[in-house]
């Protein structure tokens, strides 16, 4: 591959959008105790807001007191590659009319009990396409 080509290349909004929807797993990145916080979730598309269950926990505890978020999902192909990123501030969604429709295409993973209901509401997605070479070895 010759270094004129075009091996990462800017995903354009409607792109990253057309992914978040199609894929439903992803890692959220908060705020707790002044240090940063990564942890996987599974979730859903409502609108241009991305919805998820969670727990009382620590990562509740969280997000009712910091209320911006990152988003996170991504692929490795054999070729290409592609991550995208969406950001915003992060509310409980607790209106039973509201809660219902946004979680209407919420699917669990895995059955443990996530009584809250929180939403992104994106205000910043991006998202980056890498064109792979995994046969070379060259120094960089």
């Amino acid at each position: 591959m010759s270094g004129d080509e075009n091996v990462v290349t800017k995903l354009k909004k409607d792109e990253c959008w057309d992914l978040l929807r199609d894929n439903t797993f992803g890692r959220i990145a908060y705020h707790l105790r002044g240090r940063s916080r990564i942890t996987p979730l599974n979730y859903t598309v409502d609108g241009e807001r991305i919805v998820f269950r969670t727990a009382e926990g620590s990562k509740f505890f969280a997000l009712k007191v910091e209320d911006n978020v990152a988003l996170q999902i991504d692929h490795v192909g054999e070729d290409t590659a592609w991550s995208v990123v969406a950001h915003g501030p992060v509310t409980e969604i607790t209106n039973d009319e509201d809660l219902a429709e946004a979680t209407v295409n919420l699917r669990p993973l895995i059955r443990t009990k996530k009584e809250h209901v929180f939403a992104i509401d994106v205000d910043k997605v991006r998202g980056r396409r890498f064109i792979l070479d995994r046969g070379r070895d060259d120094n960089f």
